[in-house]
């Protein structure tokens, strides 16, 4: 009870919010808008750290000019570099120039930063963030202003480091600590656009209710989402639209596919889908299915994580088989399938670990 007042007190008494979700993860993007949308409702000034929404969430999101972000851009030149005399610039349809003139000194790409210089917030929310500095490591230029301010920490990975002041880190969906938070502070703020949110994020974590986790209560929570103006049809109807991105995922899947005797391999070694995770996954093995692949499927493409990661998919009907890698790799086990999660930045290298685990018994 104690930190359940201490962590509505941190929301009631900030101003500036930055909400920072985990982008590869669509839960941790529904539960982050669910809180946006709180938040507004609060009158905060509320940012997301976030640079692009998959496009099947867009349902969930009126106008794009509605979500606030960092605005103020900042380009500095040490002035012991250059001395830089005037400065005008060239706007059109395609392209923004800066021009500059320098009376003494060169200007090099090295010397120039660029940064958003933003007042610092009040309060950080992070969701599905497992280590708040490695998510902002390649980011402190930009968002260096981030640094040092109170964060509630929303996970449910038990690796999550517990980096913040406030460390939600439960083992339920992101939507219920999400749901749980947002009536702590006030059950009448959960209006049509919030309920929709976080009833899209537990259709998401329980597969449209039909995963084995499905308890009683987690209907009982989706019965009373739709009672608040959630719309399960639109939901469903929006989550389950094939992308134009997924369907250029699953023709590169095909493309890029080598079969051998009882094993298909496809590495996507570009950055094409860095950002595709686990949702993204699950759809590519579902179209495979209807396709009508007989062998087993393995398909790779490198991460947009902090840390080194390679994410894949394995297809098979063999429950041995996919017992045996989910021993030896992390994984996330699905029906017929797994997704891989594997610590290493060559794809190559982590084909060769994963060919060598269904090889070697």
């Amino acid at each position: 009870m104690e930190e359940a007042n201490q962590t509505k007190q941190l929301i009631l008494d900030a101003k500036n919010i930055c909400l920072i979700p985990l982008e590869s993860e669509p839960e941790s993007l529904t539960s982050c808008l669910a809180l946006f949308y709180t938040l507004k409702e609060l009158g905060k000034n509320a940012n997301l750290i976030i640079e692009n929404f998959p496009e099947k969430l867009n349902f969930l999101i009126p106008s794009l000019g509605f979500i606030s972000s960092p605005k103020n851009f900042v380009i500095s030149i040490p002035k012991d570099t250059a001395d830089v005399s005037q400065i005008y610039y060239e706007k059109n349809d395609d392209n923004l120039k800066i021009h500059l003139t320098v009376n003494k000194g060169k200007i090099k790409k090295e010397n120039v930063n660029f940064y958003f210089q933003e007042p610092k917030p009040d309060l950080i929310i992070t969701l599905g963030v497992k280590d708040f500095k490695k998510h902002l490591e390649n980011k402190l230029d930009s968002f260096g202003f981030l640094l040092d301010a109170p964060i509630i920490n929303i996970d449910n990975n038990q690796d999550n480091i517990k980096f913040g002041k406030i460390n939600l880190v439960q083992e339920k969906s992101i939507s219920q600590i999400t749901l749980n938070l947002i009536k702590s502070v006030d059950d009448n703020l959960i209006k049509k656009s919030v309920a929709n949110c976080l009833l899209a994020g537990l259709t998401l974590y329980y597969e449209d209710f039909k995963s084995k986790k499905t308890t009683p209560e987690i209907f009982e929570m989706a019965a009373d989402l739709i009672k608040k103006g959630a719309e399960h049809q639109q939901i469903v109807e929006g989550l389950n639209q094939t992308s134009e991105k997924e369907s250029d995922f699953l023709r590169e899947i095909l493309k890029q596919s080598k079969t051998g005797d009882e094993l298909s391999v496809a590495v996507l070694d570009s950055d094409q889908f860095e950002n595709f995770g686990e949702t993204q996954a699950q759809v590519a093995m579902e179209k495979l299915k209807v396709i009508g692949i007989k062998n087993d499927f393995l398909v790779l493409w490198p991460s947009h994580a902090s840390e080194p990661v390679v994410k894949g998919l394995f297809y098979s009907k063999k429950p041995d088989l996919l017992s045996k890698i989910a021993k030896n790799h992390q994984v996330i086990l699905k029906k017929d399938g797994l997704f891989l999660s594997i610590p290493e930045s060559d794809v190559n290298l982590a084909k060769e670990k994963i060919i060598k685990t269904i090889i070697n018994e």
